[in-house]
């Protein structure tokens, strides 16, 4: 056997995760008062660690209610404090900060900061689809957070069965992100057999069958083969917003580097085919959607010889194209920071919302609560991995492990290697369906709501989200999630611009046994379990104790007096103090009239509601540094979480 260095190969089995920090990646998690998450099955293969991932939202001071179906209309109603989840609700054309640590390093430049790694970041998106417009079921999206831990039934091996168990699913308070009908199809779809599976032997010869997946484990409903590859051979529900890589030349189709061609493979702008059945009425034949989910080719799909059944192309029409581009270097086995020492980010300008912006099938849900339109979407980021031991451009089936036939994959389960001088071999920690592989994380669902339901009277400016991540807890017992900050923690912003205030927490973050290989614990301040928020000025971020927001010395660094403030419909408040109460009290008080409601704020915001809902609108106009805290999370465990906002 060819020697290869030790070092280069060992690198490649460590447990390399990743997390999404902001919005907060769920990790499989949604509502457990344990540090590990229940159920790794109930979503998504993300293959992380179990202790990683943030709760759902909760609305009020209180979990939410296990037994609701509640999933749009009541979101949208404001002061209803029913014991619900809280999406993010963030306005289309603003700018989101999606952050994420990843464990095994990615990013820099080859020629001068090149790891001993392949990698690349693929971020995407799905939105509810418009089933009058998307009709293919597999290619339709119901996005549910789910009010259980239970992973969702996929109704058998028929298409009938798939669609029947969307409405049992549903019943039963199952999460739900791909359809149940994606999964069937993919159970029947004829898996790439052109893709290196090295030397594993793979159960099956359908799309959940691949290197990384050998036995066909299901995971959620999601589709083996198309999470472990990228860009996908078949239309897929996701959208993309952008591919970082190490190898900026895969954007583009190139003899050198082969055939990547990420920007040209991208469904964004390009058509993707597939074998598509459409039913002229009713629900069809299964047959004939086993038939058509089947034909991975043209050619295969034209062979059934059935009007219906044709190799149909597929686009999201948006209108731009992945951001392709060199992404962020980041140290190899260190789940932290980026090189600059700040958070790994890419600031996504989120789409409008017509059929350019969000697709031409997601859905739009329209006049909610008399205002304008919304989509309920979610953010999808995979972590893709592999080693530079083989050529990944230009190695596949035909160097799978054959040796009746004298073909030795270039890298093999636990090999002993000769490392000369006559000494005895030595072993290699080395497991093929492990050494290139995909890590996921995935937001919960938020709403990307139109600009009209914020009206006009702030003006069109430019705006910013900011909002908080983090769980409750020291920095071991949170793990490999973050304690609270407030996300961007600092902002340079001009005059005119505006920033979306709002944040979500859980009232179940307990962080309790089994705590796996952490420690348990919710070291803070307040009720156990409970995250709470409140933002009130500071004086200088070295300091500790807020400003009196009353007092006239510190109108010069008072950032609700030197702001415009408008609420979650875009309406101003008749006074900076209404908008300095709402902030301070996470909007327990409406207003500065603190006689409604009638129980007292508890002072370390245990009744607050956990979320603030719909957010507030702060509008820079004086020029100036302001900085803020939150009062409760800035003792000695977890301190501190502060912000900066710097006005031109």
């Amino acid at each position: 056997m060819k020697f290869t260095p030790i070092a280069l190969l060992a690198c490649a089995t460590v447990h390399a995760d990743v997390y999404m920090q902001t919005p907060r990646g769920s990790n499989n998690r949604l509502a457990e008062q344990n540090a590990n998450r229940d159920n790794g099955n109930r979503m998504f293969d993300s293959q992380n660690n179990n202790r990683g991932g943030y709760n759902v939202g909760d609305k009020t001071a209180n979990a939410f209610n296990a037994n609701s179906n509640n999933d749009d209309a009541q979101t949208f109603v404001p002061g209803s404090f029913d014991e619900n989840q809280y999406p993010m609700q963030y306005i289309e054309g603003s700018v989101m900060s999606i952050e994420w640590t990843n464990q095994h390093g990615c990013g820099g430049n080859e020629a001068t900061e090149a790891h001993k790694l392949n990698c690349n970041m693929v971020i995407q998106y799905t939105c509810n689809t418009n089933d009058q417009v998307q009709t293919q079921p597999g290619l339709q999206v119901k996005l549910k957070d789910g009010r259980n831990t239970n992973q969702p039934a996929t109704g058998g091996n028929t298409m009938s069965g798939a669609r029947a168990q969307t409405a049992a699913n549903d019943a039963n308070r199952n999460g739900r992100h791909e359809s149940e009908a994606w999964y069937f199809e993919c159970n029947n779809r004829q898996r790439d057999v052109n893709l290196f599976a090295a030397d594993q032997n793979l159960n099956g010869n359908t799309a959940i069958y691949t290197r990384q997946n050998p036995n066909g484990g299901r995971r959620g409903l999601e589709c083996a083969e198309e999470r472990d590859y990228y860009p996908y051979w078949a239309p897929t529900p996701f959208m993309d917003i952008a591919y970082l890589t190490s190898n900026p030349e895969d954007c583009k189709a190139s003899s050198q580097y082969g055939t990547f061609a990420v920007e040209a493979n991208s469904m964004n702008q390009n058509n993707v085919y597939r074998c598509a059945y459409e039913p002229a009425a009713g629900a069809g034949d299964d047959a004939k959607w086993q038939s058509a989910a089947a034909a991975r080719t043209e050619a295969q799909c034209t062979a059934i010889g059935d009007p219906l059944i044709t190799w149909k192309a597929f686009t999201h029409s948006l209108d731009s194209n992945v951001d392709c581009k060199q992404g962020e270097w980041s140290r190899v086995n260190h789940l932290g920071n980026g090189k600059n020492g700040q958070m790994l980010v890419y600031n996504w300008t989120l789409p409008q919302l017509n059929a350019g912006g969000v697709g031409q099938f997601t859905q739009l849900y329209n006049n909610l609560n008399g205002q304008g339109q919304a989509a309920k979407c979610l953010i999808r980021l995979r972590y893709n991995i592999s080693t530079d031991d083989y050529d990944i451009r230009n190695t596949n089936s035909s160097s799978n492990d054959d040796p009746n036939n004298g073909v030795v994959s270039p890298v093999e389960n636990n090999p002993t290697v000769d490392v000369g001088a006559d000494y005895q071999g030595l072993r290699l920690a080395i497991n093929t369906n492990q050494f290139g592989r995909t890590f996921q994380d995935r937001s919960h669902s938020f709403y990307i709501k139109s600009r009209t339901t914020v009206g006009t009277a702030m003006g069109n400016g430019k705006i910013t989200n900011l909002e908080v991540r983090g769980k409750r807890g020291n920095i071991v017992q949170t793990f490999p999630a973050h304690e609270y900050d407030f996300v961007p923690n600092q902002l340079h912003i001009s005059s005119g611009e505006i920033l979306h205030v709002q944040w979500t927490g859980s009232n179940t973050h307990n962080n309790g046994n089994p705590a796996g290989d952490g420690q348990a614990g919710d070291a803070g301040e307040g009720t156990g379990g409970t995250d709470r928020h409140n933002m009130i000025g500071l004086a200088n971020k070295a300091d500790n104790y807020p400003i009196a927001q009353d007092k006239a010395i510190h109108d010069a660094v008072n950032f609700v007096k030197n702001m415009d403030c408008y609420n979650n419909n875009g309406v101003a408040y008749q006074s900076w103090l209404d908008c300095a109460v709402v902030l301070a009290s996470s909007k327990y008080y409406a207003s500065s009239d603190t006689s409604v409601p009638a129980t007292a704020l508890d002072d370390t915001l245990d009744n607050a509601p956990a979320s603030l809902y719909g957010g507030v609108f702060l509008k820079a106009k004086t020029a100036g540094e302001y900085h803020y805290m939150c009062t409760r999370n800035n003792n000695f465990t977890n301190r501190s979480q502060k912000g900066t906002i710097i006005v031109a």
